[in-house]
Order: C-alpha cells, then sequence, then structure tokens
C-alpha cells in the first residue's frame, strides 16, 4: 500500500514537473533545414525584363550575421549578352501569423561575379532591374506555410536569432 501510494506521488510530480516545463518554454527552435530546404524549392528562378531575362538556379544557403545568405548561380541574357556568374544576396525573414506563412523579407545583394571577378552592380542597371523583379516574386511567396502543423498554431513571431530559426510562442 505504502508503494502505490508513492508511486502515485511520483507520477504526480512527474506530471507537474512536465506541466510546468512546458508552460514556461516560451521559443521552439525549428531545425534551419526546414528553412533551407523550403528556400530551394523556390529555385531555380527565371524572369524577364524590357531588353533580356534572368535566371538564378544552384543555390547554397546558410545562417550569417542573423540573416539568410544565400549564393547562387545565375544567367543573364542581356540583349544578346548571355553573362554567367554567381550572386550572393542576403535577406530576412517575415511571419504572417495572420496567414500562418513565412516568407523571405528584405533582400540585399552582397556580391555579384562574372567569370570569378567580382563585378560592380551599379555599372549594370538591367541586370538590377532583373534581380528586383526576381527577388519581388520570392518576396510575394511563401517558403513556409505552417497553419497545417499543430504545435505552432500558438505562433507570435518567427525570426533569426544566433543564427537559428527562433519561434516565438504566444503566452497561453
Amino acid at each position: 500500500m505504502k508503494k502505490l501510494v508513492r508511486l502515485i506521488i511520483l507520477i504526480l510530480l512527474i506530471i507537474i514537473g512536465i506541466s510546468v516545463y512546458l508552460s514556461f518554454q516560451e521559443n521552439i527552435k525549428i531545425p534551419n533545414s526546414m528553412v533551407k530546404g523550403a528556400v530551394l524549392t523556390k529555385f531555380p528562378i527565371e524572369k524577364s525584363y524590357p531588353g533580356g531575362k534572368i535566371k538564378l538556379y544552384n543555390p547554397k544557403t546558410e545562417f550569417k550575421n542573423n540573416r539568410l545568405v544565400i549564393k547562387a548561380q545565375y544567367i543573364n541574357d542581356a540583349l544578346n549578352d548571355k553573362v554567367e556568374g554567381t550572386m550572393t544576396f542576403n535577406t530576412n525573414i517575415k511571419y504572417n501569423f495572420m496567414e500562418a506563412k513565412l516568407y523571405l523579407d528584405d533582400f540585399q545583394l552582397e556580391k555579384v561575379t562574372k567569370d570569378s571577378k567580382e563585378v560592380d552592380m551599379n555599372k549594370h542597371p538591367l541586370i538590377r532591374l532583373g534581380l528586383g523583379f526576381a527577388f519581388n516574386q520570392l518576396e510575394k511567396d511563401e517558403i513556409l506555410d505552417l497553419k497545417t502543423i499543430e504545435k505552432f498554431q500558438t505562433i507570435k513571431d518567427i525570426k533569426i536569432e544566433n543564427n537559428k530559426i527562433v519561434i516565438e510562442k504566444n503566452k497561453l
């Protein structure tokens, strides 16, 4: 009888401990690979613009300085001049809690190379125009739809902290 009472008390303490732990946990981390994989599904990107078209493909992603850095190869065909190289740009993420969707936001071009040499983008307005179209499309399309995942129903915000994706939950 004494052992049974001790066992019941022990089980109750474990249940109370788990409940307290879960109720005080405000942030959940999701794997970076989940966001990286979602970004990869958006490539290749092909956009036409006046005088040409640009294609971004084969992206590599990493988290750096609390932003998502994407390095992709590109082919730009402007006025019958075909240029190939790599582009590196960084972006933030934005969470729309009304739709429960995650978007890329605030694209910033870091570096463009052509034949392994850095290109001054101020001298190439047509390429910048094509990139503007491509970035605009990436910002409009969600990368993750979280409304079907039950444990993310109480999400307040999603951000990058310490180079990891962090989900901030609403307090109950």
